[in-house]
This record gives structure tokens, sequence and C-alpha cells, in this order.
């Protein structure tokens, strides 16, 4: 049986991959122009160009002088850090007034972080933003509250010499 539509071919909107980031540096090895391989590979030309942008170090010759190539494991390596930057971003980050009252009763009531959010519910007190017991945990792992640190099971605030 025969399929109409094949999806094997490359859509619009996909991103390089890294098979094709390493084809790209051989190609460009070889002297051909941004159009030539963006045909061969089945791109647009532009992508080509912001790939080969993306991946562009300076490299110092024996001669001492400086040359710009292109590095498919550098534009590799800023593909993959530009794609950690995405995401939702932080419950928690408008609303400062939460934050305070998480730091202060950990910090100076000593209050657990599944404490603090179970007196927010149990009080019924009212913030901006909500969270449960797991994002706080995440949020204190990730050290979004700078005084805060996780240290085994106990969460301690940290020392600051003076």
């Amino acid at each position: 049986m025969s399929q109409l539509h094949c999806n094997t071919e490359s859509r619009k909107g996909k991103h390089v991959t890294e098979r094709e980031r390493y084809q790209i540096e051989i190609l460009l090895k070889e002297r051909l122009r941004p159009i030539d391989i963006a045909n061969r590979l089945g791109r647009d030309r532009r992508t080509i160009e912001r790939e080969l942008s993306r991946g562009r170090v300076r490299l110092l010759k024996t001669d001492l002088t400086y040359q710009n190539t292109y590095c498919a494991d550098t534009a590799q390596r800023k593909y993959l850090v530009s794609g950690q930057n995405k995401g939702p971003c932080l419950k928690i980050s408008h609303d400062h007034r939460l934050a305070e009252h998480i730091e202060n009763k950990i910090k100076n009531h000593k209050y657990s972080p599944d404490a603090v959010i179970g007196e927010i519910k149990n009080k019924e007190l009212q913030f901006e933003a909500s969270i449960c017991t797991k994002t706080l945990y995440n949020y204190i792992d990730r050290g979004v509250f700078a005084g805060l640190t996780n240290k085994g099971d106990v969460y301690d605030t940290l020392k600051v010499a003076h």
C-alpha cells in the first residue's frame, strides 16, 4: 500500500538538525555558496544564512591572523542553549509579596516549604500567584530564592560572611 502524503520531506519552519549542521560545514569547505547549500539540503537560503551566522567562530591561524569560519559544534551548542531558555516564566516572578512571605517563614520562623504552602491554604491568604509545594521545592533547588538553599532534607538560609 502506498502513502500519498509522506512526511519524510522537510517542512517549513522545521529546525536545522545536527546532521545538517555537519553537512553545511563540509559543503562550506567545498566552497559552496549558501544558496547552493540551501538547494542541496532542501532549505531556504535565508535559513542557511542564519545558521552560518549562528555557527560563526573566529579562529587564529598559524600566521597569527584571524579567520571567520563556520563550526557545526558551536552552532549546535548555541541552538541547545537557546532552547533551554524557552518555556513559561516563573509563576512567582511578579508576586513579590508571596516571595517575601515564603522567605520570611522559612528563614525567620523555620517553616518547611510544605508548611508554608499549607499555612497559605489553611489561612486562605490571598496572593497574586498560587504555587504548590512541589513548585516551591523546585524553585528552592533552582536558586530562585537567593537566601535559601537545599541541604539534604533541611532547608537552611545561606550564611553570608561579612
